[in-house]
């Protein structure tokens, strides 16, 4: 395999395999609708420009690449290769939804981790349980991939710099974006307008958004509204609530609501995703 598939749906699962990229050097890398992007290095090394710094990546270096990160491949050696992991926003958000917002800011900063030398054989088993888990377990494989990449995403969060767990100097933009995404973990399942947050911020609704575009690539209303989506997948998935008792959960004014919302959100029904999940955990 040569390059990387690019017909992509939002809902469409993580897609895994080889490549040895030979049909992106030199060009701009693309992913198609991909919101997030895992490459290790297999083996041979690169140099790569990621948002006009440059990287060189060598066996064992992973790259998290996000859909609005500028990646240039303009060098590599004859037995460069990687492994890749392409994953829509559902999927992403869903082995986002519990780590650690210190993690996000480092590898928005930080796309390029390298591993210690101790840590190069764990990479190499993570690896092994990712293809594992492609070629033999299609009745878990969804929840299972989920859990391995966020173990992957904590290992890299249990080493961050200090100061990237402490107290930070950020700019005005910088430290306001960051303070909204807090603010939505502590307030979505109560609150999902924009006024609320912005607000609480004393700004506008319309900087709000403007800031959360140019951070995050997406609408302050788009990632209140994955957030919550977050929360009503893990109460059908990890408890016995009924529907009227989630809407209750989530300050939605009816079950009725909350039916339309989660549709419109993630184009399947809730009965429909309880009874998917109930399936992959063996309980249907």
């Amino acid at each position: 395999m040569q390059h990387i598939p690019q017909l992509f749906t939002a809902d469409d699962p993580p897609r895994m395999g080889d490549t040895t990229l030979t049909e992106g050097l030199g060009v701009p890398l693309s992913f198609g609708h991909t919101y997030l992007t895992l490459l290790v290095c297999l083996s041979g090394s690169a140099r790569f420009t990621l948002n006009f710094k440059e990287h060189v990546v060598r066996r064992g270096d992973v790259l998290l690449l996000a859909e609005d990160t500028i990646a240039l491949l303009k060098r590599r050696s004859r037995g460069f290769k990687v492994f890749f992991c392409l994953m829509p926003k559902g999927f992403a958000a869903e082995v986002g939804y519990q780590l650690p917002n210190p993690l996000f800011i480092f590898l928005h900063e930080h796309p390029h981790c390298v591993p210690d030398s101790d840590d190069r054989p764990l990479i190499e088993g993570w690896l092994a349980q990712m293809r594992d888990i492609v070629k033999c377990c299609p009745t878990y494989r969804h929840v299972m991939l989920r859990n391995q990449l966020q173990n992957l995403f904590l290992k890299i969060a249990e080493q961050l710099p200090a100061t990237y767990k402490g107290s930070r100097a950020f700019s005005r933009k910088e430290m306001l974006s960051w303070q909204f995404w807090d603010l939505i973990g502590k307030h979505c399942t109560r609150h999902r307008d924009v006024k609320f947050y912005a607000d609480a911020l004393s700004i506008t609704p319309f900087y709000l958004s403007q800031l959360t575009k140019a951070f995050f690539n997406d609408t302050a209303k788009g990632l209140i509204d994955r957030q919550v989506t977050q929360e009503i997948k893990a109460l059908l998935s990890y408890s016995n609530l009924a529907i009227g008792q989630i809407a209750d959960e989530l300050n939605f004014v009816d079950a009725s609501y909350l039916c339309r919302y989660f549709k419109r959100q993630t184009g399947v029904s809730l009965s429909r995703y309880r009874l998917q999940g109930q399936k992959e955990a063996g309980q249907a």
